[in-house]
């Protein structure tokens, strides 16, 4: 299974090809007690403001979206977020 760069920045991913994808990390959820899902950036948001509205370690959401520090994003981004279990 391949991922093209488009397909990961555009959010165009089905639910296997996501889950394949997070396999390559070297994490375990369920342990962590949190999963990952698609965010879709909003008018105004900054890897800033969803650290801190989200409670998430900036570090982490670079490194889910392979992102550089000082990236910015645009409305209509698809980024991978953590979300705890509910």
């Amino acid at each position: 299974m391949g991922i093209s760069y488009y397909e990961l920045k555009y959010g165009i991913l089905s639910e296997d090809d996501l889950t394949a994808l997070l396999k390559g990390f070297d994490f375990d959820t369920e342990e962590a007690g949190w999963t990952i899902v698609k965010y879709v950036v909003r008018d105004g948001d900054t890897i800033s403001g969803l650290s801190a509205r989200f409670k998430i370690p900036q570090t982490l959401i670079l490194r889910l979206n392979d992102l550089s520090p000082g990236a910015t994003i645009k409305q209509g981004e698809i980024l991978l977020l953590p979300e705890p279990y509910t």
